[in-house]
């Protein structure tokens, strides 16, 4: 199957939704509302030990909450407005549940129109029969589902990045077998991401390159530090980006931006980051997580987003409490404030521009421009979010 074709398929459901869009926007300015968008890191057991993360050092099976205590948790109409699911790590398929799993969020979750699967692929004997049988399922259920394959460079440098051997081999093993489902599951859209930073930079376009030939549908992300998601606020200092890493980066987005087409999400990210080495990471993009999203980590302490402080445990209280707590409200606030203005994160931004309407056609706008003559980018940088 196309990406265009997922694409267009992603883009009618969420057109469909548009009146409901507008009216929660519009309510989310006045009283707090239910989330639409939600990350669910199910484990930090992980299968590589990455050098820009440090989740795999976190991981304890004995701390993830079991299935039993999830479907409690869900159990409840507070998540019945979810619309977009995504289940990272760790590595999710080390959890054997994981298909059992998918089929719970499709039972708790009436509304919800895609979910996205991270997975770093590195266990294909494993990986390649449990991702078929989520991939099935969502056909049967009519649900769009996205999985992606992390690749951070070519061969060996995709190995030094995860410290594991032959790791490049094994995750090719997963990206092949799930090229082969894509074709025949129009439900369904595969590619593989790439981490950048000092490391790997030089590689970045290799990976390109590489991606290219092969077909694949690849996502850029630019490396951040976040401990409720990745536990690397520590190496910031080690492995941030400088002036010569800022350069090539933001030359390299706009380079994505005149290649994609205006309406991908891609598109959407590559400019946002561009933005944001322009400008002196003074965020442009609009976010869902400010209103309506909610970020589970494994042992049940739940947060607005990655950046935020912990709300509670939901194994200990009722997501709801948590999150329509007025003292949890206030640090919501609070972190619109002051972290929001220079938040990195990529979550969900083509998301949060959809229940925009009005930021969405700005983007749009611009995009074009840019598209047909990157010069002009910091010519139409926007005024940053407040």
């Amino acid at each position: 199957m196309s990406t265009d074709t997922f694409r267009l398929r992603y883009i009618a459901k969420s057109v469909a939704g548009v009146p409901k869009d507008l009216v929660q926007s519009a309510v989310s300015h006045v009283t707090a509302i239910k989330p639409t968008v939600f990350i669910f890191n199910c484990t930090w057991v992980c299968d590589a030990k990455c050098e820009m993360c440090n989740n795999w050092k976190w991981g304890n099976r004995k701390e993830d909450i079991t299935l039993e205590q999830l479907d409690t948790v869900m159990n409840s109409d507070f998540w019945n407005q979810v619309e977009n699911l995504n289940i990272s790590g760790g590595e999710p398929t080390t959890r054997l549940d994981l298909p059992e799993m998918v089929e719970l969020f499709h039972r708790r979750l009436p509304r919800m129109r895609k979910i996205g699967i991270n997975t770093t692929g590195l266990t294909p004997a494993r990986a390649i029969p449990m991702l078929t049988r989520i991939v099935d399922f969502c056909g049967e259920k009519n649900l769009l589902i996205s999985i992606r394959v992390s690749i951070d460079g070519v061969g060996d440098m995709h190995d030094q990045v995860r410290n594991v051997k032959r790791g490049f081999d094994k995750a090719s093993q997963t990206i092949e077998a799930m090229q082969a489902l894509a074709a025949r599951s129009p439900h369904f859209q595969f590619g593989i991401a790439s981490t950048i930073f000092s490391k790997n930079l030089d590689d970045a376009k290799n990976i390109h390159a590489w991606a290219k030939s092969k077909g694949l549908d690849l996502v850029f992300n630019m490396l951040r530090f976040t401990d409720n998601m990745l536990h690397n606020r520590d190496l910031e200092a080690e492995i941030g980006f400088k002036s010569r890493e800022e350069k090539f980066m933001r030359d390299f987005f706009l380079d994505r931006v005149a290649e994609e087409s205006v309406f991908s999400g891609q598109s959407f990210m590559y400019l946002h980051y561009a933005d944001m080495i322009a400008n002196g990471y003074h965020r442009t993009m609009p976010c869902p997580f400010q209103r309506q999203g909610l970020l589970l980590n494994p042992n049940g302490d739940l947060f607005f987003c990655e950046n935020s402080e912990k709300l509670g445990n939901v194994l200990e209280t009722p997501a709801a409490e948590l999150y329509f707590g007025k003292t949890q409200l206030d640090g919501r606030e609070k972190l619109k404030r002051e972290t929001c203005p220079t938040c990195l994160s990529p979550c969900q931004v083509n998301v949060g521009a959809m229940k925009q309407v009005v930021p969405y056609v700005q983007f749009l706008r611009r995009a074009y421009k840019v598209k047909h003559d990157p010069s002009r980018h910091l010519d139409t940088l926007p005024k940053p979010v407040r």
